[in-house]
């Protein structure tokens, strides 16, 4: 394959990112941008000078590749027949809004000998990257992640548009299956859950807490986790990876020694924790761009039949967590009794409740 011609299906925010990168992508062709809105078509040609189409069926038969970049609800149908065309895909997060549909892709990707792979883009920070490398084995986790309302996205809930990035994160470090989900969340401005908080557990006993909100004051891309010999703390925003090794500290021997220290002694220890009891390493990575990164991938994989770092196995096991906690968050009794998760702003609106499938607030998988 000489060069790789791609398209891109969905001029949204996210489309328009993946134009202007795939643009250059080196050995690659972007043949055009699907786009079926004609003011947002118009935009985007003058924007890249590229070419637009209404409908990818007009370009299926120029293309290798496709990055689907349209709104969540669509993926399936769309990821479907373009596999069915033979064509490689790198769908953005979430794969599809259903396991089984997920699941589904995974069967003609495979059939097929095709590249299926998820749009996770964090997978590609260098602080995760980092972190990752620095403590791969994690038996607690905590996620934050905030952001204030951006009226995109508004076809799904937090969940699926910011919780699933650290639900994947999570997933990439814990090779274990989720037996227990609990959770709560409430919509601010539309049908859809606006803010989640989660607890999963793990058949290895892994637990981790998440809360995502995109109605928050302020903005935060931050994940943590511990193991028995260490600790990491990533900001995902600013770079900064902040780690200690404890496996010293908890050694059986030295906690004795801790409880038998005289009071001269505990100041001691106290004043230089973290230089030289737990010494505290600060690390500061250089900005990347993680799309770009994530684009790169899928290039390579396709041209050398290798899989990519997020494929669609990994979208599929994200998919399904986030169903067990929109389970979960669907059956929350407030203790007033009620169970509508609409705020008063959506009620203003007369907006429904956001839906999902009858589920126990407990959810025990197998």
């Amino acid at each position: 394959m000489s060069c790789l011609r791609l398209a891109i299906i969905g001029g949204g925010h996210l489309g328009r990112i993946h134009t202007r990168l795939a643009a250059q992508l080196p050995d690659t062709k972007l043949v055009a941008v699907v786009e079926p809105n004609p003011e947002a078509a118009a935009a985007i040609a003058a924007e890249f000078g590229c070419r637009t189409v209404d409908d990818f069926s007009k370009i299926d038969n120029e293309i290798d590749a496709a990055i689907v970049a349209a709104p969540t609800p669509t993926h399936f149908q769309i990821a479907d027949r373009l596999l069915r065309r033979n064509i490689h895909l790198l769908v953005e997060k979430p794969i599809t809004t259903t396991a089984p549909q997920a699941d589904r892709l995974i069967d003609l990707a495979d059939q097929n000998g095709l590249i299926l792979q998820v749009g996770h883009v964090e997978r590609f920070n260098p602080a995760f990257e980092h972190s990752a490398a620095t403590l791969p084995v994690a038996r607690y986790f905590d996620a934050c992640r905030m952001s204030g309302y951006t009226f995109r996205s508004t076809d799904i809930g937090v969940v699926h548009d910011l919780m699933i990035h650290d639900i994947d994160l999570i997933c990439s470090l814990v090779d274990s299956p989720l037996i227990e989900t609990r959770a709560v969340g409430i919509s601010v401005f539309g049908p859809h859950e606006d803010i989640a908080q989660a607890r999963l557990e793990f058949s290895d006993g892994t637990v981790a807490n998440l809360t995502a909100s995109r109605c928050s004051f302020e903005s935060a891309r931050k994940i943590s986790w511990f193991s028995e010999n260490g600790y990491v703390a990533a900001d995902l925003a600013t770079g900064i990876v902040r780690s200690a090794v404890v496996s010293a500290f908890i050694n059986k021997d030295l906690r004795r020694d801790v409880a038998d220290l005289l009071p001269h002694q505990n100041k001691r220890v106290r004043e230089s924790l973290f230089e030289s009891v737990l010494p505290v390493q600060t690390t500061t990575l250089e900005p990347q761009n993680a799309i770009q990164k994530e684009q790169q991938d899928f290039v390579d994989s396709i041209r050398t039949g290798r899989q990519p770092r997020v494929d669609g196995r990994a979208g599929r096991r994200a998919v399904a967590i986030a169903q067990s906690i929109l389970d979960s968050i669907s059956k929350h009794q407030w203790q007033d009794g009620q169970s509508s998760r609409v705020g008063h702003q959506a009620q203003r609106l007369n907006l429904q409740p956001f839906h999902t499938v009858p589920s126990m607030p407990k959810i025990r998988a197998a």
